[in-house]
């Protein structure tokens, strides 16, 4: 008689629950696989990374939590500036600031100590400082990250791609001191300039180096030096220097040229300072100046006694893409990688980056602030910000 197969009914009954509890639980699995992997990528790569993967994993709550969308309310009485973190519109205000998704619901907010904050955004993270604070506090999108105490108010700050800070205040022994620190806050670099002060501060992408605009004055007339160093010495890459002209705003883009917008001209530099372009306009004719993470930048200046506005757009390599001049001075201005935005009474007009008109919005009320992001296009309009 043939061997006949005993089947054990509870071990069968174990496979299939095993089954079904698997079948039940792949996705989540797979889902934290995923995160594993990019939190393994992201050490790898270092803090930034890992914050905004964090970001990202916070953030999927809100896929399934719903704002009012927009236009939203904004407190007007306590706002200072609408600018974007990422993706994201991010407002300042007196007291706190605020940061919103694609539907208007909050996302995160953090209280702040001072009511005349600035802002620096790059990669997902902000920079906020005060000219009447000693203290730097570093924000991603969805919590604080740090802060840096300095012994005086700092005047100038910059963000890096990769976290790095730099700042600049005032001591007594000398006209500025500059630092720059890591992504974990270590102070990495200091330079003391005794003759000029310190107006505005731009680091390279990898925060290994980093162009300073010294604003001095010798024989009654002002003068700036545009000094580029690498944080490895303390003794400039280059130093340039320009007579007769206030440099305000300074560009270290992605491709290592500088950009540099004063109150006469506009001066483009290699990283070793040899020079690329130049840009002359009329004394104390620039309107704006915008400039996007990689460090395409546009300049807007008045023309013929303010009837037109001269716009001139610079790539990341330091050429000019187009030169545009318009119909009277804009209320508002934004650029954000090719997208050039232009608010003007009830119209947002939009170009291209070699300056051609793609698109034109009506807006119900005048625009009061504008920005451009990956996200879209935000505006303060009577009291609210409109998305288009």
């Amino acid at each position: 008689m043939a061997d006949k197969k005993v089947v054990d009914i509870n071990k069968f009954r174990n496979k299939k629950l095993i089954k079904k509890i698997f079948y039940v639980l792949r996705i989540p699995i797979v889902i934290l696989a995923v995160i594993a992997a990019l939190f393994l990528s992201a050490r790898l790569l270092g803090n930034v990374a890992v914050s905004n993967v964090t970001d990202a994993i916070r953030q999927t709550g809100n896929i399934f939590s719903r704002g009012e969308g927009y236009p939203c309310s904004a407190d007007i009485s306590k706002f200072r500036k609408l600018t974007a973190i990422g993706s994201n519109p991010f407002i300042i205000y007196d007291d706190s600031s605020i940061i919103l998704n694609s539907s208007a619901d909050e996302v995160f907010s953090m209280p702040l100590s001072y009511a005349d904050s600035k802002v620096k955004t790059n990669n997902g993270r902000a920079l906020i400082y005060s000219n009447s604070s000693n203290e730097v506090v570093l924000q991603s999108k969805t919590e604080k990250l740090g802060t840096i105490t300095e012994d005086g108010a700092v005047v100038a700050a910059a963000l890096s791609k990769n976290g790095y800070i730099a700042t600049s205040y005032a001591s007594e022994e000398n006209q500025s001191v500059l630092s720059v620190y890591n992504s974990r806050f270590k102070k990495i670099f200091q330079w003391n300039c005794s003759q000029e002060r310190i107006a505005d501060i731009s680091l390279s992408s990898n925060g290994k180096k980093l162009a300073v605009a010294a604003v001095g004055a010798e024989n009654a007339e002002i003068y700036t030096r545009l000094i580029v160093f690498d944080i490895d010495s303390s003794e400039p890459l280059a130093d340039v220097k320009y007579s007769g002209t206030l440099l305000l705003k300074v560009v270290y883009t992605s491709s290592n040229k500088i950009i540099a917008a004063g109150d006469n001209r506009t001066v483009v530099i290699s990283s070793r300072g040899e020079a690329v372009d130049e840009l002359i306009y009329s004394e104390d004719s620039i309107l704006a100046v915008c400039a996007d993470d990689s460090g395409n930048t546009v300049i807007w200046y008045e023309e013929f006694g303010g009837s037109k506005t001269g716009m001139v757009r610079y790539s990341s390599r330091g050429k000019k893409t187009c030169t545009v001049t318009l119909d009277g001075i804009p209320d508002c201005v934004a650029s954000y990688g090719g997208k050039i935005a232009v608010a003007n009474a009830n119209k947002i007009t939009l170009y291209s980056s070699n300056g051609k008109e793609t698109r034109t919005v009506e807006t119900e009320n005048s625009v009061s602030e504008l920005i451009c992001c990956s996200g879209g296009i935000f505006a303060v309009e009577n009291g609210a910000v409109c998305k288009y």
